[in-house]
């Protein structure tokens, strides 16, 4: 195992320059779900979103939103259809407030409880990359105000990312994936990204990288042939670095 690298703060240290792994550019992580277990929060801050709405949770209404990005989310959950931009980014805004706030505060429906916490291995994980010089960043559908207050809770602000609104079109398109390779100054075939919803995996697929799939919420289609572990605790840097790439 890599030696683990902190900053003194206890933040974590990403890998500068180049990645020392053949075939091992960068590892690509999407956040909600895949590093962090963020699932409470959200689901807390929708029910919210929908009693301001008037709105009544259908049941299954949680996995209609795994993996979408904001925009979507509060469309589904008003149910109208495709929302006037304005409303929808009024909405959007609304979350975001509420999420900053929460997570500043440390105020939860259990204050017993952290705002977020680790998916497991994956600390450890990203820990071993940057010991091993392999760089990482962060692709995620959450807004950068709100991705900016998660980092800086779990100690991710020095690690390169893609907030979802910083990108035209949210997964399952690649452009995601794509910027945060161009970011890196690494080609994305190179790249190992890793994912948990149907949409983000597909998101990863179509990039051109290869992906490892860690389903949470919401199972993963069959419909083609991809690795999958069930959990990042399971996983090192010499698993990402023999993961096949697709035909």
């Amino acid at each position: 195992m890599a030696e683990r690298r902190s900053s003194p703060d206890g933040s974590l240290a990403p890998a500068r320059g180049p990645s020392p792994v053949p075939g091992l550019a960068a590892v690509l992580f999407d956040l909600d779900g895949t590093l962090i277990d963020s699932e409470p929060q959200w689901r807390a801050l929708y029910r919210g979103l929908a009693d301001h709405l008037g709105v009544t949770l259908a049941p299954g209404w949680w996995s209609q939103l795994v993996g979408r990005s904001l925009g979507e989310s509060v469309e589904v959950l008003a149910g109208r259809g495709p929302l006037p931009r304005e409303e929808r980014d009024e909405l959007v805004r609304w979350l975001v407030d509420r999420g900053v706030e929460r997570l500043r505060s440390g105020r939860l429906d259990d204050p017993e409880q952290p705002p977020v916490t680790w998916r497991p291995g994956a600390r450890r994980l990203l820990e071993e990359l940057h010991a091993a010089g392999v760089p990482t960043a962060v692709v995620t559908a959450t807004p950068r105000r709100l991705l900016d207050a998660v980092a800086d809770h779990l100690g991710l602000t020095s690690t390169t990312s893609v907030a979802g609104d910083e990108v035209t079109r949210p997964k399952p398109d690649p452009e995601g994936y794509l910027a945060a390779a161009s970011s890196l100054g690494v080609d994305i075939a190179d790249c190992v990204a890793v994912e948990d919803s149907p949409t983000g995996v597909a998101a990863a697929e179509a990039s051109g990288a290869r992906v490892l799939a860690v389903p949470h919420a919401v199972a993963l289609g069959e419909e083609r042939e991809r690795t999958v572990t069930t959990s990042l605790a399971e996983v090192g840097v010499e698993d990402l670095e023999a993961l096949p790439g697709r035909d």
